[in-house]
């Protein structure tokens, strides 16, 4: 959640349109400005009172201002202005280093708060939260209720003081709970009776809806200013002037497009964390160990025979604060390279400011594994059991043992293996060969060879 306030409905993801008076969907939004600002002032209380600004995240030289206090915006300071400037225009600012594991933390401390009131729980960046309250009136009562259900439950994670200036709206779908939200006082909640959406959308103006700034521009400059006055237009003049943009506005607009809350699944996390004895700021040194903490994290057992698709690197600095860099993945991937290689990018494109006291990393998320060879990816030793691949000649010692024991018990080798004979042959059962997987021979002679000779004498005996 930054400071400007811009509605958090996505046009692609969602796209429901039910028809007017549809029931259900009630949803419940969450939103607490400059959250991570705010964070900052609860660990520095004696700022409270003064002009505050925190920097935006990286390193660049021109740096700039993310969010500003209420003095600091009062002195002419706004999100986005050089330090230069800001510091021009306000010459007693006090500039915050952002600190982003920590307020990833506290974002995930609510969330995990409010999964106690409802299991449909949809995160919206952090400091703003939907959720779905459809069928907790035995539960928890009236509306008014359910949200002071949701807003108490804030208190086990986050400060009085944050949690009272929490602004509540709910309403049918999540434009129309957004849009009360941000029509709240701090500490405020705003609920819209069912039924009661579209005469309570209709005052409200047309820059709360959820598409491209040039289009809001344009239906100003065309005199719709609410989304009252948008309602006037047919779809087919909507749709004429602005594509498929214009019909969902008109949706927003009349009540019709109810978009519900989607629970968010998070898997649990693997972690794993390393500490330097010294703050470690040299390059090489850093990527070594992320290599490392890739390895450990592979060797989880909880991590077997899944693929990685998201993992996250957290960094504490020298003299406080924090660095955090996240990569995402086409395909699930369980090789240390693979997995490094988008977090060494990262690294050298914006490295921390300051030298580095431990490094975490975290997988977040998942996917199935894309080589068969992580079925036996485990080993004795821990240390590069994931970096096992059949397909490069390798055999995993924890395999040796199975298939040897298996031939002392029943006197000959139950395993076969599939090695690539001729690639090249037009006929497909020329290009593999099956051969047993014969332990005491692996790694003696060449497979292929062995391979042919198999088949030489399969074929002469056929």
């Amino acid at each position: 959640m930054g400071s400007t306030v811009t509605s958090p409905i996505s046009r692609r993801a969602e796209g429901a349109v039910r028809p007017s008076g549809f029931g259900g969907c009630r949803a419940l939004c969450l939103w607490l400005p400059t959250f991570e600002l705010r964070l900052e002032l609860v660990r520095t209380p004696e700022l409270d009172d003064t002009s505050v600004a925190l920097l935006a995240p990286g390193s660049e030289r021109r740096r700039s201002v993310w969010q500003v206090s209420g003095r600091a915006r009062d002195s002419g300071v706004e999100p986005g202005q050089l330090v230069s400037r800001a510091v021009a225009l306000c010459p007693g600012l006090t500039l915050l280093e952002p600190d982003p594991a920590h307020y990833e933390a506290a974002g995930e401390a609510v969330f995990e708060a409010l999964t106690g009131v409802t299991p449909v729980v949809e995160p919206a960046g952090l400091g703003r939260v939907f959720l779905g309250m459809d069928g907790l009136e035995r539960l928890f009562g009236s509306p008014a209720r359910q949200v002071s259900r949701a807003v108490n439950a804030l208190h086990d994670v986050l400060p009085a003081r944050l949690v009272a200036s929490v602004r509540a709206g709910m309403a049918e779908g999540k434009f129309g709970a957004w849009v009360a939200a941000v029509s709240a006082r701090p500490g405020d909640r705003l609920i819209v009776p069912s039924g009661r959406l579209a005469s309570f959308l209709a005052p409200r103006s047309v820059r709360a809806l959820p598409l491209d700034e040039r289009m809001i521009a344009r239906l100003e400059r065309l005199g719709v200013a609410t989304l009252g006055a948008l309602r006037r237009f047919p779809a087919a003049a909507l749709t004429s002037q602005f594509g498929s943009d214009g019909a969902q506005a008109l949706g927003w607009a009349t009540g019709r497009r109810i978009d519900p809350v989607r629970p968010l699944h998070r898997p649990r996390p693997i972690r794993v964390v390393l500490d330097f004895p010294d703050p470690a700021g040299v390059e090489s040194t850093l990527h070594m160990a992320i290599d490392r903490l890739i390895e450990l994290a592979l060797a989880r057992r909880e991590r077997r025979g899944r693929g990685v698709v998201e993992l996250r690197l957290r960094a504490r600095l020298e003299g406080g604060g924090s660095w955090m860099a996240r990569a995402t993945l086409r395909e699930p991937a369980a090789k240390v390279s693979r997995l490094a290689s988008p977090l060494r990018d990262k690294l050298e494109l914006s490295p921390p400011p300051r030298a580095v006291e431990s490094l975490a990393l975290e997988f977040t998320a998942f996917g199935a594994s894309s080589l068969q060879s992580e079925l036996f990816a485990p080993t004795k030793g821990g240390k590069g059991a994931a970096g096992y691949a059949l397909d490069r000649g390798e055999t995993p010692e924890a395999l040796r043992d199975a298939a040897r024991e298996l031939r002392l018990r029943l006197g000959h080798p139950p395993l076969y293996r599939v090695v690539e004979v001729e690639p090249w042959s037009r006929l497909p059962e020329r290009r593999y060969a099956l051969m047993s997987f014969d332990s005491s021979s692996f790694g003696e002679e060449d497979p292929s060879a062995a391979a042919l000779d198999a088949r030489a004498s399969f074929s002469t005996g056929f």
